[in-house]
């Protein structure tokens, strides 16, 4: 229980940039491509994050929350140029919990890790289906300080349980000799990796930027949340669904044929009709769409061995680099509809490698 509250908390934590974006920006006075530096420096943490975890996995989760809840109260802190440094290691903290949960439960569950890595993925988007609420709410009601130091809290009462109370069941492993590294980064297939930044990429700018978006084209506190809201209960109960075994296993093709082109679709309707039941439709789409892409990718690369966590460092640098050209288009452009067209991008491009993939595929067989 203990390794999923904190995967659901790590859910909040990855999109409270997002759903705060509005609030941040007018605290610090940012621009939008200052955003987007923002959101590229705190998911550059969180794939430095993703290479920190090492040794026994129960301790390095117990490391990641306490470094998330310093970064959160670094940022309740910060000053206009502060708040930089402390996003980083916000993300950071992330990236250590996120990769060490996922390792520890894919060495727990190997017969099972498609279903395993979806139901961990599926309990992430609950955390950040709860997030538009409770942040957006929370801030309104009382202040953003308040709710920054509340997730700090829960942080650290989860590196508490984890310190004392969770044993990973593997002796401590300091990772792999750099050859072994390299080995295993060779036996991945390349067009299967590239799918991983792509999908992390465009769930980060989408979740990062959709808050902004929605408020800009005319919404209010309830429409925004509601908006947000679709996004993340789409992905929600597509994961929900992936969580199944049976349906696990059946369905990967099926995915990765399809997603990526009803992804598009989703996208493509939010930014022309951003209005009314247009952008609450295209946003549960693309959240249906795009929510069992990242945890089958996942399952698949690691079926080919961890590789010295390469797969959630490419996580991290499509997390990165997406909402921040999304953030130096919109600014560029004076509009962030247009910013949006770099995960519309994303997807087109998602779909023709997951072509070129079962192509190759298909040949090898």
């Amino acid at each position: 229980m203990i390794v999923y509250a904190a995967f659901a908390g790590t859910g909040t934590g990855v999109v409270l940039p997002g759903t705060l974006l509005s609030v941040l920006l007018a605290r610090w006075a940012l621009s939008d491509q200052q955003a987007g530096l923002l959101f590229f420096l705190f998911f550059v943490g969180s794939s430095i994050g993703a290479l920190l975890s090492r040794g026994r996995l129960s301790k390095s989760i117990a490391r990641g929350c306490l470094c998330i809840a310093a970064g959160v109260v670094a940022l309740a802190l910060a000053s206009r140029m502060e708040v930089f440094l402390a996003m980083t290691l916000f993300g950071g903290g992330l990236g250590v919990t996120m990769t060490s949960v996922s390792l520890l439960q894919s060495r727990r569950r190997p017969l099972e890790r498609t279903a395993e890595m979806a139901r961990l993925n599926m309990i992430w988007a609950f955390g950040a289906f709860l997030s538009p609420t409770l942040l957006l709410r929370g801030a309104a009601h009382w202040s953003l300080q308040a709710v920054l130091y509340g997730v700090a809290i829960y942080f650290i009462a989860l590196a508490l349980l984890a310190i004392f109370l969770l044993d990973s069941g593997e002796s401590s492993t300091t990772g792999q000799g750099i050859p072994s590294r390299l080995s295993g980064i060779r036996a991945l297939p390349l067009l299967l990796l590239v799918l991983v930044p792509l999908a992390t990429g465009i769930e980060s700018s989408v979740g990062g930027w959709l808050e902004a978006y929605s408020k800009r084209s005319g919404l209010l506190l309830g429409a925004t949340i509601s908006t947000v809201t679709c996004f993340w209960a789409g992905l929600l109960l597509s994961r929900l669904i992936q969580s199944q075994r049976s349906l696990a296993v059946s369905t990967q093709q099926l995915v990765l044929r399809v997603s990526p082109w009803l992804m598009s679709v989703g996208l493509f309707v939010v930014i022309v009709r951003p209005q009314g039941w247009f952008i609450l439709s295209g946003a549960l789409l693309l959240g249906l769409a795009i929510g069992p892409v990242y945890p089958l990718v996942l399952s698949l690369l690691l079926g080919y061995g961890e590789a010295g966590n390469v797969m959630f460092l490419a996580g991290g640098i499509g997390s990165s680099a997406l909402p921040l050209l999304t953030g130096l288009v919109s600014g560029g452009t004076k509009s962030l509809a247009a910013g949006l067209s770099v995960p519309l991008a994303g997807s087109v491009v998602m779909g023709l490698c997951a072509v070129a993939y079962r192509r190759q595929r298909g040949v090898e067989a």
